[in-house]
């Protein structure tokens, strides 16, 4: 029985210790690649990997499940505008830097084709992860190593670096805080080929909460919020693709009454014009 007790006493001390360790624990540096573990990942690693290996890519778009979300509340103008850029989903839920550089590593990032623009939204998951304890320093360490990667890797692409989207609806929260604390450094230049680009701004009321209808939880966004991204992206990536890209208001059947009014008003100017100078003289 003494013995057994002994025992007992040992296992809540160890444990004490340990957890007390585990909780104060510096967080990984983000150039040691650990794979994310949660148990939806390999299903998702592998689509992942389909979409991506062998493949035409015109924007590959890097991130974690804000960027796999395109495929999910953001598919309406991921079809409409982006699948016909021949866009790529790198996104895997729950990634923190380390992941994706272990799966940029991992696959090779081996499509058919280069892409012109590569779109990158990365840090989310380590603000969550170590709950605002990783230094914004390291984070920014990790999201830009990611970027060297894909510039050195893809030497014509050209990269559209994503502010890190608001986390949280507290604007004076510590995790928002952080969060903040990291996109001013991701706003220091640095990176060659590189648009540093916000939509913050759109998604938050001017008081910094949440505008409504923009989330539907504390960080992931709804597909209001997709479609102000899209709308953001439109600038940097419709200019290369073949293929005209529509605003989201036009559909087609406004677009040809549109053309067909326009050609009409252009026909008839001359007359105009005509007219007006003959009752000016």
């Amino acid at each position: 029985m003494r013995v057994f007790f002994t025992v007992c006493l040992f296992w809540a001390v160890f444990s004490v210790g340990a957890n007390a360790s585990q909780e104060n624990a510096i967080p990984d540096p983000p150039d040691v690649a650990k794979l994310n573990t949660q148990p939806w990942i390999p299903a998702r690693y592998k689509v992942v990997r389909e979409q991506l290996m062998g493949k035409e890519c015109g924007v590959l778009f890097v991130g974690d499940s804000i960027t796999q979300g395109w495929e999910q509340e953001g598919a309406e103008p991921w079809k409409r505008l982006f699948l016909p850029m021949k866009a790529v989903n790198f996104g895997v839920s729950g990634d923190r830097t380390e992941s994706m550089l272990w799966r940029m590593e991992d696959t090779g990032l081996a499509v058919k084709t280069p892409p012109r623009y590569c779109v990158l939204l990365a840090g989310t998951n380590n603000i969550g992860w170590w709950k605002g304890k990783q230094a914004p320093e390291d984070t920014v360490k990790g999201i830009r190593e990611v970027a060297s990667r894909l510039l050195k890797k893809f030497p014509g692409t050209h990269l559209i670096l994503m502010e890190v989207t608001p986390y949280g609806p507290d604007p004076r929260g510590p995790l928002r805080k952080r969060q903040e604390e990291i996109n001013e450094l991701l706003r220091k230049p640095g990176l060659p080929r590189t648009t540093v680009l916000s939509i913050n701004r759109d998604l938050l009321n001017p008081d910094g909460t949440f505008r409504e209808g923009m989330f539907r939880d504390k960080v992931h966004l709804t597909a209001k919020g997709y479609q102000v991204w899209a709308d953001a992206l439109l600038s940097f990536l419709s200019a290369f693709t073949g293929t005209a890209v529509r605003p989201r208001f036009l559909s087609s059947r406004s677009m040809t009454g549109f053309v067909r009014v326009l050609s009409a008003f252009i026909m008839t100017m001359p007359y105009f014009l005509n007219a007006a100078s003959t009752s000016s003289v």
